[in-house]
């Protein structure tokens, strides 16, 4: 079985019951085949900085030590991730070795497609008031996920 972890950034619509207008919910998710590692909301109107994310990657090593110690001890610990060079300085840094991947492009990488389809798909039609209740769901979301979920979404990338 491969063990790899991913790290997304996307965004999802909280949409106010009074307004027509929605607003968007920035969260960053990290996952491997056991599951949920990390996620990071931004406040709103917060935009990602190479300062930011270099704090969730931290916070995302700290975790995945303690969650999946196996993933991190091992040599190259192997991480599948965007070629932003900050972003690549810091992960080379702490030790991992990087899939590569394509440059940015308008589709979502495979591991984006997999568990933000999902994700998208969980919160069809479903409207949050504020950005508490829009990480609710987000919770809720992970909370209904099985292990095989996140397990199928890592190696669903072996044929990609």
């Amino acid at each position: 079985m491969t063990s790899s972890v991913t790290g997304p950034t996307r965004s999802f619509k909280a949409l106010p019951k009074a307004k027509p207008a929605s607003k968007k919910v920035m969260v960053t998710v990290w996952w491997s085949a056991a599951g949920l590692i990390h996620c990071s909301f931004l406040n709103p109107g917060e935009t990602i900085t190479p300062e930011k994310y270099a704090q969730q990657i931290d916070e995302m090593h700290q975790k995945l030590q303690r969650l999946q110690p196996a993933l991190v001890n091992r040599n190259d610990p192997i991480l599948l991730h965007d070629n932003a060079q900050p972003k690549l300085q810091k992960l080379n840094k702490m030790g991992y070795k990087l899939l590569p991947h394509l440059p940015h492009s308008p589709d979502l990488s495979s591991t984006d497609y997999h568990f933000f389809k999902h994700l998208d798909n969980f919160l069809q039609g479903k409207c949050f008031p504020n950005q508490q209740d829009a990480e609710n769901g987000f919770q809720e979301f992970v909370e209904s996920r099985s292990t095989d979920f996140y397990t199928t979404g890592i190696n669903r990338l072996i044929n990609r």
